[in-house]
């Protein structure tokens, strides 16, 4: 296993996936993604009506510490809109001695790029375009979808792009690396670090042994896994690395979504998909209120604002929109 650079330390988190075609369970497109963060960041779900752009429903990122996360605050990190445009992301970043990191680049931030993405893009197509059409102050792994059942793995950087897979059929697992030749050259160093080796790994082969039945059910438990965790100290549902607990800026998973473009839906958990108890809790803040369940959204039959809150809580708009699904 390659050690940890302090660099790599502040982009090592989210395992991202999904299926289409022949390897979807209904044959349309499907993605999802656990939100890896420090436990002083949190999600908080959220649907925005811009006067000029598509409605979309989003996971935000707030950091209560703009120390820890500068460049991600406020950014709608993974959502849907309401053209079956769908996209989530899981960071990765070049070696600042060969390209700028986003804090050192020119162009459009992390939180203004997720927002254009989920306001203008139509489909996989137009997302690729605007990742193409601007200077871009952002990098990471970006997983797009839409409702004609094409997916797309674009490997982003400052000043690098590459589309390493756009299919319509077939499935996808990243985590926190880049795989092709031409972007791994440029990669932060180390380029592959226990974590995302690990997850990247499992991930794959959760995928690969599914065999064409990829739905909501079996992404969420992809999402939950802790199989590698005793022999490794790392899992895709990441509760923090218990080989090292003192570890500062102790961090996992802190939210998970899944997505259906073509049935217009996101399904959200706050906190650890497996519903796990808080074994630290001055480090795994508000983890305690994790759900253990995903709860699905309509974008269609939603109206503009917050819906589940950063500690958890479920809004009156959502308790509103439950109750009349009921």
């Amino acid at each position: 296993m390659i050690k940890r650079s302090n660099f790599q330390n502040l982009y090592d988190n989210c395992t991202i996936a999904g299926a289409t075609g022949s390897a979807s369970f209904d044959g349309n497109s499907i993605i999802g993604s656990t939100s890896d963060d420090p436990f002083t960041t949190r999600t908080r779900l959220v649907v925005v009506s811009p006067k000029n752009g598509h409605k979309f429903i989003a996971t935000q990122i707030v950091s209560g510490d703009t120390t820890k996360i500068p460049d991600f605050n406020n950014m709608h990190t993974r959502g849907l809109n309401d053209k079956g445009f769908a996209y989530t992301w899981s960071a990765a970043g070049p070696n600042p001695d060969i390209e700028p990191i986003s804090s050192q680049a020119i162009g459009i931030p992390f939180y203004q790029f997720g927002q254009l993405l989920l306001s203008e893009a139509d489909s996989v197509e137009d997302g690729i375009g605007l990742l193409e059409s601007y200077p871009r102050a952002i990098h990471g792994n970006f997983l797009f979808a839409d409702s004609d059942g094409e997916i797309a793995l674009i490997e982003v950087s400052t000043h690098s792009l590459n589309i390493e897979t756009r299919i319509t059929d077939g499935w996808i697992g990243r985590t926190n690396h880049w795989i092709s030749e031409r972007m791994s050259k440029i990669g932060q160093i180390p380029q592959v670090t226990d974590s995302t080796e690990v997850r990247f790994e499992r991930i794959l082969k959760l995928m690969n042994e599914r065999k064409g039945k990829v739905d909501s059910s079996f992404l969420e438990l992809c999402f939950s896994d802790h199989a590698t965790l005793n022999d490794t100290g790392w899992s895709i549902c990441a509760h923090g690395h218990t080989r090292n607990p003192n570890r500062e800026g102790r961090g996992g998973t802190v939210s998970s979504e899944i997505i259906l473009p073509s049935k217009g839906v996101m399904n959200y958990c706050y906190g650890w998909p497996c519903g796990g108890n808080v074994d630290y809790p001055e480090d795994q803040v508000y983890q305690d209120r994790s759900w253990g369940k995903y709860l699905s959204f309509d974008l269609e039959k939603l109206d503009a604002g917050e819906y589940v809150t950063v500690d958890g809580r479920l809004t009156p708009l959502a308790i509103c929109y439950l109750a009349q699904r009921k």
